[in-house]
């Protein structure tokens, strides 16, 4: 982006240089000719060849913007203007002599012509190279022949004009650059204030679905033994805990991907699988292929929002039964989760109480999906999961393994 900005704006330069140039040449090529025209005796003729190769240098400067070709230009350059004065001081009658406007032409072309070659800090050097060359040369012919003009105000007043734009054009880019930057600097940083965020949404959900709910469970029982089922939880979060495998990195491979249990991809398997564990009657209808769509890191959001609402069924619906229906769409897969329980409402739902709002529809959104939920107090409770088939453009930390919760 950088390299294109800075092209482009070598080549209006070059542009403008060129056309500036071609009008001084031509502005000189014409006086040479008028003054042969007026004066034949004078025969200044050759003067008018000298600006040949200034003009075709001119041309293959603009195309083709090479160092080589710069170099050679400071070299040809002045040597073609030493010559021209050379000329004109010979036969030019002395009023000619002393206006140098003239010998002021040739170079301020050959001046605006090194101008676009390089932009940065070279270019400013190159055009003071371009303006002394031009003026030793005329100052070598002058000596040459006797003769002394004035001094050249209007090659000095180009190059100075064209010193500014340079000048100015270097600032103006480095101010881009470091804006540029600042705005790069801006952008990460807030892509990494995003990203800790939702980590720090994550690991609130994984503790919810691991030690606050278990602590909640045991501090709700009588003293005594735990039961098979919830010491297997317990194991499970332990297990989720001391290997580490929170996030997609660790689960894709595993859980992500692959299918068991029919269609089900493994990770949703393994969400239904527990919950039968459980005792609860769970149905699984509708598109279940459709479900290998779902990118890895999507397929565990949903496995895991699936597990927590499971966990709701056993512990909050009064009843052992819940139904998921998997529906496709063109650009997305529907899942319905559903219970034909109590019900409750979710304006009465404590704002501490994570297992809604954090755990289930939290998780899908921060997937790239939408969830929504359907509920009131004796109409059960259904929520609906729409998830993206292609991965968001910022992927999701995705957390843990299926474990108990509340809401």
């Amino acid at each position: 982006m950088q390299a294109d900005t800075r092209s482009s704006a070598a080549l209006a330069l070059s542009s403008t240089t060129l056309a500036f140039g071609s009008t001084a040449l031509l502005i000189a090529a014409l006086l040479v000719v008028i003054r042969n025209v007026n004066s034949p005796a004078h025969n200044v003729w050759p003067a008018l060849l000298l600006l040949v190769p200034l003009g075709a240098l001119m041309i293959v400067s603009h195309h083709w913007r090479r160092r080589w070709i710069m170099l050679l230009h400071l070299l040809v350059g002045p040597a073609c203007i030493g010559l021209y004065s050379l000329v004109i001081l010979e036969n030019a009658p002395e009023q000619i002599v002393e206006s140098p406007f003239i010998l002021a032409l040739p170079q301020m072309a050959f001046v605006s012509t090194v101008a676009p070659n390089v932009l940065g800090v070279r270019s400013i050097v190159h055009i003071a190279l371009a303006y002394v060359f031009g003026q030793v040369a005329v100052l070598l012919a002058a000596v040459t022949v006797g003769r002394f003009p004035a001094f050249d105000f209007q090659t000095a007043a180009a190059t100075l004009v064209i010193l500014v734009v340079a000048v100015s054009n270097l600032v103006l880019r480095r101010r881009a650059i470091r804006d540029r930057r600042a705005v790069e600097r801006a952008r990460r940083e807030a892509e990494a204030i995003a990203y800790q965020r939702e980590l720090e949404a994550q690991v609130v959900a994984l503790f919810h679905d691991t030690v606050l709910s278990e602590l909640t469970v045991l501090a709700g029982r009588p003293p005594g033994p735990l039961e098979p089922s919830q010491l297997a939880s317990i194991e499970r979060d332990l297990t989720l805990i001391v290997e580490g495998t929170w996030w997609p990195g660790d689960r894709a491979g595993s859980e992500g991907g692959g299918s068991t249990d029919g269609q089900l991809p493994a990770a949703v398997a393994e969400t239904v699988r527990a919950a039968r564990a459980q005792g609860i009657e769970v149905e699984v209808l509708g598109d279940l292929g459709s479900l290998q769509r779902l990118s890895s890191a999507t397929t565990t959001a949903l496995a895991l929002a699936l597990g927590q609402g499971l966990v709701n069924v056993e512990r909050h619906s009064g009843v052992r039964r819940a139904e998921i229906v998997v529906d496709s769409a063109a650009e997305a897969v529907v899942v319905m989760l559903a219970d034909p329980g109590a019900g409750f409402d979710p304006a009465g739902v404590p704002g501490d109480r994570l297992g809604v709002s954090r755990s289930i529809l939290g998780r899908i959104r921060d997937a790239g999906g939408q969830a929504q939920l359907f509920t009131a107090p004796g109409d059960g409770t259904a929520y609906i999961l729409t998830l993206p088939v292609t991965p968001p453009t910022a992927s999701p930390a995705i957390d843990r393994a299926v474990a108990g919760g509340s809401r």
